[in-house]
């Protein structure tokens, strides 16, 4: 390759970024010690084989841009066209790529420039291209930035292509966009649980995945379930036919690239313990459920007030577990556990799983311990201050406060703890709420109150590892 036609080709590399650049090979000349422009300097590239890798490092003699200094290495890749290529870069550097052809840009991969080097440092950088051509294609492996220096390694793959058959399950196609969205139909032969993968080949795409019925009405969507930018649906699905649409999160004209999607059957091992309206027991033995994305209840009795606490594990899903809507304090992670605990008073109780269109198996257990002396929660009564202690794990004490006389009231909670919150209800609706109006970080609320049962919720913003004391108390003006 002519050395003028490599210029062009490393200049269409960033004129496709919005900006001028000029490479340069940092050779030493004997007689000046000076670099070499790159127009008057053959500039070899290292031929990259399909299926291969090949090692290259970053260096001060690599080739330069003398806009923003930073370096790079050229490699040749022959393709047919038709394939479907993926680059996979590895090293240290947060390499970037770009592919040209006869000096025009192809496609390139997306720079994070808010992103901290700890969260991409060391981080393979994958891109994905579509020949059009049976040619030699340019590869070009560059740095971050102008401190962007050392090894690296260069993977070239063809992913098979999608010919087009309906998809099945237990199956993974490899596909390319280009524009708005792509339709595949899906036929399940077996009732169960599935998973439903979109995997983008290249940062810029970023995967959003729906399921349809056959019909075309949507089931399920999902942006990000798979880590990073992948999408990830897990959902029990009955035999027949189904439409799984792939597009882009960042709109339609952004659905530009290799991407793939799997298909696969999960394996529910075990026996379903538990059945919707089902009761619990308290005695923290965990036992197994399936939620298939409708609301599931289930109920427990409590014969004296207890400490009760209820604890969800959800295997690839997530979803939300509540206790009486509003009587206990609700915390969870990113894995799929969600735990609710408080103390609640004697009588039935609900348990709900919710608020997911996903589904997949999921353990249930609750316990139900004495109530610690002074814990919160109960009847709050006018004039009568209650001394009360927040028990750890909980950030949320449910009150009932009869109210026999309409007038204006003071509702005070303090704390030499914890930043304290109020939140006045009736007939499950909010009447008000305050953060600090007491002073320093206690809540205070001033109401007019007409004669009635209302619910005071004593909250704590924020978890602490210890049981908190605090004060409430109402006083009529």
């Amino acid at each position: 390759m002519k050395p003028t036609t490599l210029f062009a080709a490393l200049l269409g590399v960033l004129v496709g970024a919005g900006g001028a650049i000029y490479y340069a090979k940092n050779v030493s000349s004997p007689a000046t010690d000076k670099p070499v422009s790159s127009a008057s300097t053959t500039l070899a590239a290292q031929a990259l084989t399909l299926g291969q890798s090949v090692s290259g490092e970053l260096t001060s003699k690599s080739f330069l841009n003398l806009s923003d200094g930073v370096r790079s290495s050229l490699f040749d890749v022959k393709a047919e066209a038709g394939q479907i290529i993926k680059i996979s870069v590895s090293g240290p550097l947060r390499p970037q790529i770009s592919v040209l052809r006869n000096g025009e840009l192809v496609t390139r991969s997306q720079r994070c420039e808010d992103c901290p080097d700890s969260e991409t440092k060391g981080q393979t950088t994958t891109l994905g291209f579509k020949a059009d051509f049976n040619d030699t294609y340019q590869v070009v492996v560059s740095g971050f930035n102008t401190s962007s220096y050392g090894p690296f390694q260069v993977t070239v793959n063809t992913l098979k292509a999608y010919t087009g058959e309906p998809l099945s399950a237990d199956q993974t196609i490899h596909d390319w966009a280009l524009g708005g969205q792509k339709r595949y139909r899906l036929t399940i032969d077996k009732d169960g649980l599935y998973s439903l993968a979109m995997k983008a080949e290249q940062s810029s795409l970023d995967a959003y995945l729906k399921l349809m019925d056959r019909r075309g009405m949507e089931l399920a969507s999902d942006d990000d379930s798979a880590g990073g930018t992948d999408a990830r649906l897990q959902m029990y699905l009955k035999a027949g036919d189904y439409i799984v649409q792939a597009s882009s999160a960042m709109g339609s004209q952004n659905f530009q690239g290799g991407f793939s999607l799997e298909i696969k059957p999960e394996e529910m091992t075990g026996e379903i313990e538990l059945k919707n309206g089902d009761s619990l027991s308290l005695d923290g033995e965990g036992k197994t459920g399936l939620f298939t994305g409708e609301t599931q209840t289930y109920s427990f009795t409590l014969s004296e007030p207890k400490l009760v606490t209820v604890q969800m594990d959800a295997q690839g899903f997530q979803a939300s577990l509540e206790v009486d809507s509003s009587t206990a304090s609700q915390y969870g992670d990113e894995a799929g556990q969600q735990r609710v605990r408080g103390v609640l008073a004697a009588g039935e109780h609900q348990v709900k799983i919710s608020g997911s269109s996903q589904a997949g198996l999921f353990t249930l257990s609750a316990t139900a311990d004495e109530v610690p002396a002074n814990a919160g929660g109960g009847v709050l009564l006018v004039g009568e201050p209650r001394q009360a202690l927040m028990l750890q794990g909980i950030t949320s004490d449910s009150y009932q406060l009869n109210v026999r006389q309409a007038g204006r009231y003071v509702i005070d909670m303090t704390s030499p703890i914890f930043d304290t919150y109020l939140v006045l209800r009736k007939d499950g609706q909010t009447v008000a709420e305050d953060d600090d109006s007491g002073g320093d970080m206690n809540a205070r609320l001033e109401v007019q109150l007409e004669v009635g049962e209302y619910e005071v919720k004593a909250m704590s913003l924020g978890s602490y590892e210890q049981d908190m004391e605090y004060e409430l108390s109402v006083q009529r003006l």
